[in-house]
């Protein structure tokens, strides 16, 4: 299949050979960090939005502290947060039917008091992320051939999550086979280097210099299994792909 690059693909080449990891899990904290870039410069009067935000009271927690790393973004972080602290102060006015609807008011599930923890699942930058992740993993598989696979093993390869993912967006069961196959020689490495630090802890081993793949394993293997740690304000953060 040819490689035809579009802004999508250009973005995923640049992450697999800058930054290690899963190139979905770091396009999509790209696109939540430019989904709120642009809510602070362009839709923050934006009534539309305004609701949204109200009815979910506001972004998730990891996002509200994103506004405070967008550069000259304070005026706009102060305007949606002292709407949405208007809103709890609205909410918390009102009346409660007793002790018993006083504590389910703290579901996560109730979105209408003022105890309602904006979550991952309602806030729109958490949904703009999911959005853009598949897409990406949508253009990627209709584009994919040998260039793609031989990038996305040299980052590291996808999480576990984006894996399935994968598997299930695409019918071509040749493709499939390739994705799993690739995947098993990168995750029977990253075991074996956990197999190598756990061993060296013994206190027979203790004088065996500890590798550095080895070092990170454990690190390395979390992120496999669950997905790329977020950071504020590091989306995008380019480090050398180590090369093996």
């Amino acid at each position: 299949m040819a490689h035809h690059p579009n802004l999508t693909l250009e973005d995923l080449e640049r992450l697999m050979h800058h930054t290690p990891g899963c190139p979905i899990c770091h396009y999509g904290c790209e696109s939540g960090r430019r989904y709120i870039d642009g809510v602070m410069y362009e839709s923050v009067n934006d009534y539309g939005l305004r609701q949204k935000l109200t009815r979910t009271m506001g972004f998730c927690a990891f996002h509200s502290q994103e506004m405070l790393t967008i550069p000259g973004a304070k005026l706009g972080a102060a305007i949606i947060e002292q709407a949405m602290l208007k809103e709890a102060l609205s909410r918390l006015s009102k009346p409660t039917n007793g002790r018993g609807a006083f504590f389910s008011s703290f579901s996560s599930k109730n979105q209408s008091n003022p105890f309602h923890v904006p979550s991952s699942d309602a806030c729109p930058a958490c949904q703009h992320e999911r959005e853009a992740e598949t897409r990406a993993l949508e253009e990627l598989l209709q584009q994919w051939d040998a260039h793609w696979l031989a990038l996305l093993t040299q980052a590291g390869g996808l999480c576990l999550p984006h894996l399935g993912q994968a598997i299930a967006l695409t019918s071509d069961k040749t493709l499939t086979q390739t994705l799993k196959a690739s995947h098993q020689r990168i995750w029977d490495e990253l075991d074996a280097h956990l197999g190598e630090f756990i061993r060296k802890q013994d206190y027979r081993f203790r004088d065996e210099p500890i590798l550095p793949a080895e070092a990170t394993a454990s690190r390395r293997a979390i992120a496999v299994l669950t997905g790329e740690p977020r950071q504020h304000g590091s989306c995008g953060e380019e480090r050398r792909v180590p090369q093996s």
